[in-house]
């Protein structure tokens, strides 16, 4: 595996190829609302959603990653262990705009470093 650290400072958000952009489109509001910069990146396959995401994290400036496959998406963050994301949700599309909001929210308050906005959906390891 290669990886590039982005030249502007901003969250990478590793996307399926040919995906409903309407759902990340949510998580890409939540992180503007915060004033930081992300780029989408359509990856042609996304094997393990939680390893990309970590990837991601690593190809970052910030330090933070997102990854979605068909079914859930994964926040990440550089400093930790890969099996240790910082938040998943499991069938995004299954859950409202709020909660794919507050995930952006959150990536880019950990980017911040400011305090989470919490949600019950919301898989953690960390």
């Amino acid at each position: 595996m290669t990886i590039q650290l982005s030249n502007k400072p901003k969250i990478i958000f590793y996307i399926p190829k040919d995906s409903k952009t309407a759902v990340f489109d949510q998580i890409g509001f939540g992180i503007e609302e915060e004033g930081i910069p992300f780029e989408y990146i359509q990856a042609d396959i996304i094997e393990n959603v939680i390893v990309t995401a970590h990837r991601a994290s690593h190809e970052s400036a910030l330090l933070v990653g997102i990854a979605a496959d068909k079914s859930d998406v994964v926040l990440h963050y550089r400093n930790l262990p890969e099996e240790k994301y910082v938040y998943r949700i499991k069938q995004y599309e299954r859950v409202g705009n709020r909660e794919l909001r507050l995930l952006g929210t959150n990536a880019a308050r950990l980017v911040k470093g400011v305090p989470f906005n919490t949600s019950s959906i919301f898989d953690v390891t960390f």
